[in-house]
């Protein structure tokens, strides 16, 4: 009996990995569009774990599970198979069925945009197969991991682990899906407004935001709004016609153009403060509201475009994911110089191509999601939404560029750099940051390095610092108001230096619950400075040390030492 149970081991273990073999190919064949191989795939594996499973239903597989030291095993690799025959048979169909009609070229529509129907299906198909995951989870429930010998306990938990897992994505996706189509425009057409930063003049949460875009989504469809339909907008926010109302305390830890030139609406730190300035010009100017606001800066979008391809100009040349940020950020000024007319031409070119491409969905969406994630993992895409179940979407996927309220979910410290030279300098600038903790002093101490690269005069008149002659500096000096923001509840308690270059413009406050010090720092060409503050922590747990800064042309390196783990979840 021994021999033949041993030789039924062998054939249940064969067919469950030539199963998880076979399992593995479905991916390719979703990226190559192969609804035929998806369905082969999906037959050969559930007749593998459909012979599996008669085989561990045998007399032999009971008896031996009741046998000491070695029942444990065999029944936890008989639980094991039933659970993934369950979920081959009963939810395995499904999802083939939806990879199918979510391949890559069936999620395009004609003249840009997303198919939502695909994703209108798995709202209906979602819950069947949360359905058989559940029953395969009550089946996997009783199986003590503890009483496995190794070898039986890695298979096994790869089983575990995968229905834990998948659950509460399962979770997440059915929960999202509803939201995510009506912001694709499925319950009617939506107005983004989308912002684009310019690092080569740094603010806050990006760089100067002159330059935008309304995209329309309806029924998935995406299109850009022409300019005559956002001319008044942009007017408006060049001239500072806004006119909102907010606390004096806010709005004196900027420079007074804060709250007027939409250029300026990203001094702060806080991305929803400034979507709200600019939901408001929008409103004043057209009558209506929008429906978010969303901010990337060039070097995300160099980034998508190296999912997508390069794109060819009007003038014969390309922008690729090499040269985006150099031609976007350096060459354009260069070229153009202050012939402001024709730098528009340019830009304008260059952003209707670029949409179009990535409108086009002529890409491959791992790719794309793998880039757009890069992006927000270094700070580069924020995104606003009025409506709260979809601003929810945002703060989940971390791009809500917000100032927490507390120390819950995450303990926020950072330092934001605003251009004050009134120049496209900030190409030429580096940062990393440090982070260090005195655990028994409750005191975390944040630092930012600062280094310019300038090569020096040579560069054309609207690169150069327009104040410095004014404040007789030489053109080439960085002019960089630093802003220490502490967690909410939290106490500033030292800063260096301690008055900054210009002691005028020092500025102290409290934004959204944050201590905030501003310093006002100038930086000569190839010089290197570094600006600091110590805060003491609030008493009471800390969420995950989350350290922040403005995005600049290069990633920013951010370090926080090991004393900090005493304090703070996850941190070192």
């Amino acid at each position: 009996m021994g021999g033949v149970f041993g030789l039924q081991a062998l054939e249940v273990r064969g067919d469950l990995m030539a199963a998880k073999a076979q399992l593995g190919s479905l991916t390719q064949a979703y990226k190559d569009g192969d609804t035929a191989q998806l369905q082969q795939v999906g037959s050969e594996v559930l007749e593998l774990t459909t012979r599996a499973d008669t085989t561990v239903q045998g007399p032999l597989w009971d008896a031996a599970s009741a046998l000491p030291v070695v029942g444990a095993n065999v029944a936890a690799v008989k639980i094991a198979t039933e659970a993934t025959h369950v979920i081959v048979r009963d939810a395995l169909p499904s999802g083939i069925e939806l990879l199918g009609i979510m391949s890559p070229d069936k999620l395009k529509v004609e003249g840009g945009g997303i198919n939502l129907a695909p994703f209108q299906q798995a709202q209906q198909t979602l819950p069947q197969i949360k359905g058989v995951l559940a029953e395969a989870e009550t089946k996997i429930a009783d199986i003590d991991r503890a009483a496995l010998l190794p070898v039986v306990d890695e298979a096994v938990g790869q089983l575990i682990d995968v229905v834990d897992q998948a659950g509460p994505l399962l979770d997440t996706a059915e929960q999202l899906l509803p939201v995510a189509l009506r912001l694709a425009g499925s319950e009617g057409q939506r107005n983004y407004l989308v912002v684009f930063q310019n690092n080569a003049e740094i603010r806050a949460t990006g760089g100067n935001a002159a330059t935008s875009t309304i995209i329309r989504a309806d029924q998935g469809k995406i299109e850009k709004l022409g300019n005559d339909d956002v001319e008044d907008f942009h007017v408006a926010g060049v001239n500072g016609w806004l006119d909102v109302d907010m606390p004096q305390e806010l709005v004196a830890l900027y420079e007074g153009d804060f709250t007027k030139n939409a250029q300026n609406f990203t001094r702060t730190p806080d991305f929803p403060t400034t979507a709200w300035l600019f939901s408001e010009l929008w409103t004043q100017t057209n009558d209506s509201q929008l429906d978010g606001v969303i901010s990337i800066d060039p070097v995300a979008l160099s980034y998508m475009l190296a999912a997508t391809g390069p794109v060819p100009l009007e003038d014969g040349t390309e922008i690729n994911a090499d040269n985006a940020v150099k031609l976007l950020l350096s060459d354009a000024y260069e070229r153009f110089g202050t012939n402001g007319l024709a730098a528009d031409a340019f830009f304008g070119d260059v952003a209707e191509r670029v949409f179009d491409k990535i409108a086009s969905g002529s890409w491959e969406p791992t790719a794309m999601i793998d880039q757009v994630l890069r992006s927000v993992e270094e700070q580069r895409i924020y995104a606003w939404f009025p409506r709260e179940d979809e601003n929810a979407i945002a703060v989940q996927f971390n791009v809500d560029g917000a100032l927490t309220s507390d120390n819950t979910e995450a303990t926020q410290i950072g330092i934001y750099l605003n251009n004050a030279s009134y120049s496209k300098l900030e190409y030429y600038l580096s940062t990393s940051m440090s982070v260090t903790c005195d655990a028994a002093a409750r005191t975390v101490t944040t630092s930012l390095t600062m280094n310019s690269t300038v090569p020096g005069n040579d560069l054309s008149g609207y690169t150069l610092a327009w104040r410095n002659p004014s404040m007789d500096l030489p053109r080439t000096t960085m002019i960089l108001d630093a802003l220490s923001v502490a967690p909410p509840g939290s106490t500033i308690t030292a800063i260096d230096p301690a008055v900054g270059d210009i002691e005028r413009w020092n500025r102290d406050g409290v934004e959204k619950g944050h201590p905030l010090f501003s310093r006002t720092m100038l930086l000569p060409k190839g010089e290197t400075k570094t600006v600091s503050f110590t805060a003491t922590m609030p008493e009471g747990p800390l969420g995950p040390l989350e350290v922040r800064h403005s995005p600049t042309v290069t990633t920013t390196p951010a370090s926080i030492d090991p004393s900090c783990s005493a304090l703070f979840p996850e941190a070192g």
